[in-house]
């Protein structure tokens, strides 16, 4: 059998498409691109001169980040190939983003490291707040506690409280399987509905780190804080709160001022 034969080795057309022999047996086993024929003596694989074209569009689209299960479809169907490719495009934006953030916590981290992330001590009194409890979990703290922000938010507006006190979080030092938290906004003055669900936050002296930069970059400000406390042998026990300084509403992601605190039991420093 030979090129005359109108039958391309797979070498031939490892050549033809620019690919390797590798990656062609690889698309063979992901059921992209499976021979045209198999000679049952040598075992030896060929193609059809139609399926180099098969070959460089698979080849376009690996290049292209799009994922096996989808080219799959598109080979099956391409009648679907506006809405397969759509799909891939918002997740190939996903990853990009994510990738985008992970690096950016990199430079945060290198950046805290050389020059330092200040810790100082608070002195905070007792806080009246408008609380909510949630659950969640470390991969989707994030977005949980932003929709509980929003909902706790909203509660205020609708009993007619301002909406531009402090906000505060409420989270315990060890992010493992599903977590217990909350969210409050600080009262300025009693209230006088029963039915609006309040607590009181214990003050107390706390070791506090200020950070500037998007929620997700936090573990930057919780690393420079727990390597302190570490450092003076007291235990990151929690809980952890996190002040928002700035509405997210108001300032871009890169410009939020998050105060991350631990409470130092024992010490009474006065503000």
């Amino acid at each position: 059998m030979s090129p005359a034969d109108g039958w391309l080795s797979i070498g031939e057309l490892a050549r033809m498409s620019r690919l390797s022999v590798r990656t062609l047996r690889h698309y063979d086993r992901e059921r992209l691109l499976a021979p045209g024929r198999v000679d049952p003596r040598t075992g030896y694989r060929y193609y059809s001169r139609e399926q180099l074209a098969s070959a460089l569009r698979i080849a376009v689209l690996r290049r292209a980040e799009v994922s096996v299960p989808a080219i799959r479809l598109l080979l099956q169907d391409p009648g679907h190939t506006e809405v397969v490719l759509a799909a891939e495009r918002e997740r190939i934006e996903r990853e990009a983003a994510r990738k985008h953030r992970a690096l950016a916590l990199v430079a945060s981290l290198a950046e805290a490291e050389a020059g330092g992330l200040a810790v100082r001590r608070h002195w905070i009194e007792d806080r009246t707040v408008l609380w909510r409890n949630g659950e969640s979990t470390a991969e989707s703290l994030d977005s949980d506690v932003t929709n509980l922000v929003t909902a706790l938010l909203a509660d205020a507006s609708s009993a007619g409280l301002p909406t531009d006190a402090p906000v505060v979080g409420q989270y315990p030092a060890t992010l493992d399987g599903v977590v217990q938290f909350g969210v409050g906004l600080e009262l300025r003055s009693p209230l006088g509905r029963a039915e609006t669900a309040t607590t009181t936050l214990p003050g107390g002296t706390f070791a506090g780190v200020d950070f500037v930069g998007p929620v997700a970059l936090l573990p930057v400000a919780y690393h420079a804080l727990f390597g302190w406390l570490d450092e003076r042998g007291l235990a990151a026990e929690g809980p952890f709160r996190e002040y928002y300084l700035t509405d997210p509403r108001d300032v871009a992601a890169d410009a939020m001022r998050t105060r991350v605190l631990h409470p130092l039991p024992g010490e009474h420093v006065p503000g």
